[in-house]
């Protein structure tokens, strides 16, 4: 009885430590920040949940478009006075595959044309955790953002230092996704797997 409780004891004593040893490491800042821009055009997009057998081309083309109006390349060609863009299909394919690994099957257009015109809620995505997965992948998860329109934030900042600012930033809901670390030397981060939940 009395060895009994020495393990019950001892046990109670390592089990602490190992609940932290299998949480998920700090973030570098560096890792932090890199993540976040990665996650942002998903959140701004809406992005729905996908996996590999989900993900479809007109989720590719969603979000490539919405990646380019985030942030438009210099080189891209604008009209209407400069509030729309027009996106060439290979820009489309670019964008894909650097961030899914794989391009659209058939374009239905040789170029798109894309709105920058804002006016909408800034909505911007913060990576709060990444721990290992399955072989080679990662596991993400973290936050999404809105704030009004034409309210200029630090979407890097923390919701204490937003307070401090009198920004009103709020909460649209979580995110995971399962990720995967291309080889050097353009080492970048491919995204595999994806879910949203909105805040009640």
């Amino acid at each position: 009885m009395k060895r009994l409780l020495v393990l019950l004891a001892l046990c109670a004593a390592l089990l602490p430590g190992l609940a932290r040893s299998q949480s998920a490491p700090a973030l570098k800042p560096e890792t932090r920040k890199e993540l976040s821009d990665f996650f942002s055009p998903f959140a701004a997009a809406n992005m729905p949940a996908f996996d590999q057998s989900t993900l479809t081309d007109e989720n590719l083309l969603h979000f490539a478009l919405w990646r380019c109006v985030l942030r438009p390349l210099p080189g891209l060609k604008r009209i209407n006075g400069g509030n729309d863009i027009v996106i060439p299909s290979k820009v489309i394919d670019n964008s894909t595959n650097a961030v899914f690994g794989r391009t659209i099957q058939k374009h239905r257009k040789a170029q798109y044309v894309a709105s920058l015109a804002s006016g909408e809620a800034f909505v911007f995505a913060q990576v709060d955790s990444l721990r290992p997965g399955e072989g080679d992948t990662f596991l993400a998860a973290g936050t999404i953002y809105y704030t009004g329109a034409g309210e200029t934030i630090d979407p890097h900042a923390t919701r204490a230092q937003w307070k401090r600012s009198g920004a009103d930033v709020r909460v649209w809901g979580t995110f995971s996704g399962v990720l995967r670390r291309t080889a050097a030397p353009r080492a970048h981060w491919n995204l595999l797997q994806y879910a949203v939940k909105e805040a009640p």
